[in-house]
């Protein structure tokens, strides 16, 4: 695999020695966070396009215009 891009990051000098001592490809691991983290990220964006799809509501006839119409004809019109 090629990689034409490059990040630098910084880090205190303890945390480098850590890392000297554990003798890790970093690189790599680094890569796997990031393509992990962006996984989910693409992951959570389509879960809330579907939820947004799932629970849209749905328009339908105005209550409020229902109620109006059954009261008024029980009890005339201007009743509260």
């Amino acid at each position: 695999m090629a990689y034409e891009e490059a990040i630098l990051i910084k880090i205190d000098k303890t945390t480098k020695k850590k890392m000297s001592s554990a003798q890790e490809n970093w690189s790599e691991l680094i890569r796997m966070f990031i393509k992990k983290e962006l996984n989910k990220k693409r992951n959570t964006a389509k879960a809330e396009r579907l939820r947004a799809k799932l629970f849209r509501s749905v328009k339908g006839p105005d209550s409020t215009a229902i109620i109006r119409e059954m009261r008024d004809s029980r009890y005339g019109p201007n009743s509260a």
